[in-house]
């Protein structure tokens, strides 16, 4: 049965660039004349192959590099004049090279780009990893990439006196040249027999790329050893290539091995094929058939939230798109929970994910600005306290915790109920989400105690450590602190939590996923999209809020580390 391609179009100038530096605001560089579409995943391919699976051309059967499988479809991202062009899926061949080393693990990135052209081997069919790479050769695989090499643009024009118009180069050269892709060693010399240095291939993918109106993830790499290397003019390059740099590796210290990126020297065909193969599978952004049921796909709500939180924000854009994170309205981290809800009042974030009701001071300032604020539960959570393993202690109950952090009545474990060991509870600041639950389950309008505010704990992590820390031998005493249920489990991965703290009971209930779920823990509590109540009902962000009801948001709420709610709404 014939395939009906759908054409997402990117409606977007074409700025010629200038210069030789990397543009300094993506944004203001309107690139891309690029289309992107989408075919179901047909029957005929298993799924078992849909990692390999690629888009091609019907007419000719040219593999587009920029393509793959996600979901249910096959998307590609093709130059604009293809767009009428109809595409279809395959799994291409693998090349077999007469050098090939399986222990060499720089073969996989050339292997798969030579699946789609982007790199071919010699005349003897060799891949010769580490040969360096000329600028012409670079230039070819870069267009290539990007499924440009056999465009032709009908105002190439020779500026270069070592470019020929019968070099094998020609084309491409000049046609990259022209989309403001590459730059030459000078105004008349462009050097194509010259190798490519790491910085210039990095400058020369990050331009294809933002040519093609793609990002790439941010890296969160702080061991760089010489980043002062680069040259001026490329570094927002590589601020734009993100994870994909590519660089050595250095472990001569073990306790602190660091990466060297070289940027002055020659690149390799492996790394060629190391930037290019992480960017193919980094940068291509597709939004799935639910974001665009839900509108999404045009436009994402401006999110925000506390810190426990943001593992919704992660599994909302991971549900909704390919390579989600790399979505360019992707926040890199939320705000707290006192300072999200400031930026929602003000009309800086559409939305919010909060695992606490907004705490006295926030609804006194949404009330003098004549805000309302919408509350919607879409998941349960709970306010846990907690103290080191080794406690005989196993619970309080609400009136204790009271009396400790409002009163400081109690100096020893055995005033409530426990053995005989001193007592050192912890708190949070009050600009946290947690002291927004203290707020609704305890001080009543009371401030905890100064005594108690001499041990404060100003982030999420820092009183989970400190009540670690807080244990002492002669004499003996334990710590108290507290937190959101899930947010502690969560924090499993991070912390040595099973060796050394435990869950204390309240009012006899110790907090599960079941007393929580039926509301017998008496901590008990919601996480919520948090709107303004004037919020459209066709805006982005309170679509989210119906979306995260759905069965597929429910999943969410499950994939962040949270309690989905029993009924979601299907």
């Amino acid at each position: 049965m014939k395939k009906f391609i759908s054409i997402i179009l990117v409606f977007c100038m074409m700025i010629p660039f200038t210069g030789c530096a990397f543009a300094d605001n993506v944004d203001e560089i309107q690139a891309a004349n690029f289309v992107k579409v989408k075919i179901p995943f047909p029957d005929a391919i298993e799924d078992r192959n849909s990692w390999l699976t690629r888009a091609r051309y019907k007419d000719t059967g040219e593999a587009i590099p920029l393509s793959m499988a996600y979901h249910d479809n096959v998307y590609a991202t093709v130059p604009v004049e293809n767009k009428d062009r109809e595409i279809e899926a395959f799994v291409p061949e693998e090349i077999e090279f007469s050098d090939y080393d399986a222990s060499i693990s720089d073969f996989h990135n050339f292997k798969m780009l030579s699946r789609v052209g982007v790199i071919k081997g010699n005349e003897k069919g060799e891949a010769n990893l580490y040969d360096n790479v000329t600028r012409a050769e670079a230039v070819a695989m870069v267009m290539r990439f990007i499924g440009l090499e056999k465009t032709q643009k009908m105002d190439l024009k020779l500026r270069f006196d070592d470019v020929k118009s019968d070099d094998w180069f020609y084309s491409v050269v000049m046609n990259a040249f022209n989309c403001g892709i590459v730059k030459g060693d000078s105004e008349r010399t462009f050097s194509p027999n010259r190798d490519v240095t790491r910085e210039e291939i990095t400058v020369m993918t990050a331009r294809a790329l933002q040519y093609a109106d793609l990002r790439c993830s941010k890296s969160q790499v702080t061991n760089n050893a010489d980043e002062d290397k680069i040259s001026d003019w490329a570094k927002t390059a590589y601020e734009y290539i993100g994870r994909n740099i590519v660089s050595d590796y250095d472990d001569t210290n073990s306790e602190s091995p660091v990466r060297i990126l070289n940027p002055q020297k020659a690149a390799t065909r492996a790394d060629v094929a190391y930037i290019l193969n992480n960017a193919q599978d980094d940068c291509q952004i597709y939004a799935s058939d639910l974001a665009e049921m839900f509108g999404f796909d045009k436009q994402m709500p401006v999110i925000d939230g506390s810190t426990s939180t943001y593992p919704f924000t992660q599994a909302v854009y991971n549900a909704l798109f390919c390579n989600g994170e790399t979505h360019p309205q992707f926040p890199q981290s939320h705000s707290k929970s006192h300072a999200s809800y400031q930026r929602l009042i003000n009309g800086e974030v559409d939305m919010l994910f909060a695992s606490v009701y907004p705490a006295s001071d926030i609804l006194k300032m949404a009330e003098e600005k004549g805000v309302e604020l919408e509350l919607i539960p879409i998941a349960y959570d709970a306010m846990i306290f907690f103290t080191n393993k080794d406690n005989p202690t196993a619970g309080l109950t609400k009136e204790q915790i009271t009396n400790i952090y409002v009163n400081n009545a109690y100096m020893n474990w055995s005033e409530v109920g426990g053995s005989n060991a001193l007592m050192y509870p912890y708190c949070r600041n009050n600009d946290s989400g947690s002291h927004a639950q203290m707020e609704k389950h305890f001080l009543n309008r009371n401030e905890i105690h100064p005594e108690v505010q001499k041990e404060t704990s100003y982030t999420m992590s820092n009183v989970l450590t400190d009540v670690m820390k807080a244990k002492t031998e002669n004499p003996v005493g334990y710590g108290l602190g507290y937190s959101i249920y899930y947010y502690y489990h969560n924090m499993f991965y991070f912390y040595p939590i099973e060796d050394e703290l435990k869950l204390l009971a309240i009012d006899g209930v110790m907090p599960t996923n079941e007393t929580i779920a039926d509301g017998s823990y008496p901590l008990s509590n919601n996480t919520y999209v948090v709107l303004r109540k004037d919020t459209p009902k066709d805006a982005p962000a309170r679509k989210m809020a119906e979306f995260m009801l759905t069965e597929a948001g429910q999943v969410c709420v499950e994939n962040a580390g949270y309690g989905r709610l029993n009924q979601p709404i299907k």
